[in-house]
């Protein structure tokens, strides 16, 4: 379940997209506004440009160098060359955003340095056949060639969603690594109370849930799991939280989930050492 929510602290203007799973685990990000996304994007198309005219200059060198070596139709061999690279360029620009959306956490290159990213309405990661469905309607949203529709989309729409994201059932949210959430947090800081409560309601969540909320409150430490499964996840929480020092950790132990308690959870104690 998720919804738009207003909360103390945040400045007038900006909304918080709340997402609560179905253990009633609730976290909340800010959305991400037009000129962000803008920028974004921006960096992004800049780094298609790049990613392309890197092609034809490999393009070009290769047509020199098979126009020497083979004794032919020059015209021929380029109609090929320079055909192949178009197909090649094709699949890089359309490519890239599916690329950067599946397989890096819904972070294109231009959305990780604006501090953005793409999740699923339900605050899941992004699949394959989200992305293919988002990007294609890109072609809508840029109409008339400068974005128009995709921008007044984002304005009127409640959760800033352009077209490819209602039908993909995507959101764009601001992921600065500071999420609203609801705990009792004590004496301890706010990340500290987050991972503790996760490695408390960790046990009863589903393997996807667990996944989820794991890598959600892994992010308020400035941290990201990269191809870290959801043991791993658990345990570098353990870890950045000092629970596995904690009383909780010993029961938990006691009561047979010690998967995010014990240094097995992180190889050699730390992921990534």
């Amino acid at each position: 379940m998720s919804d738009i929510v207003e909360a103390p602290g945040v400045p007038a203007g900006q909304r918080l997209f709340s997402v609560e799973t179905p253990e009633s685990v609730a976290f909340a990000y800010e959305l991400a506004g037009i000129g962000s996304r803008g920028l974004a994007l921006a960096l992004d198309m800049l780094a298609i440009t790049l990613l392309v005219a890197g092609e034809f200059a490999l393009a070009a060198v290769a047509y020199f160098a098979l126009n020497a070596a083979i004794s032919g139709d020059g015209v021929l061999i380029g109609a090929w060359v320079f055909g192949t690279t178009g197909i090649l360029s094709f699949a890089t620009y359309w490519g890239y955003f599916v690329y950067g959306e599946v397989f890096r956490n819904g972070r294109t290159w231009g959305k990780g340095r604006m501090g953005l990213r793409v999740v699923r309405d339900d605050g899941s990661r992004v699949g394959v056949l989200d992305s293919v469905i988002r990007n294609l309607l890109r072609l809508v949203d840029m109409l008339p060639g400068n974005y128009l529709i995709g921008m007044g989309c984002v304005i009127f729409s409640r959760r800033n969603k352009r077209l490819g994201d209602m039908a993909a059932g995507t959101v764009v949210v601001r992921d600065s690594g500071e999420i609203d959430g609801r705990f009792e947090g004590g004496e301890a800081t706010k990340q500290v109370a987050l991972a503790r409560d996760f490695l408390d309601r960790r046990s009863g969540l589903t393997p996807e849930a667990r996944y989820q909320v794991g890598v959600a409150v892994l992010a308020t430490f400035g941290e990201e799991p990269g191809g870290w499964d959801e043991p791993t996840v658990a345990g570098r929480l353990a870890d950045l939280s000092g629970w596995r020092q904690a009383p909780e950790a010993t029961a938990v132990a006691a009561s047979g989930d010690a998967s995010a308690a014990t240094p097995e959870a992180t190889p050699g104690g730390t992921p990534g050492e």
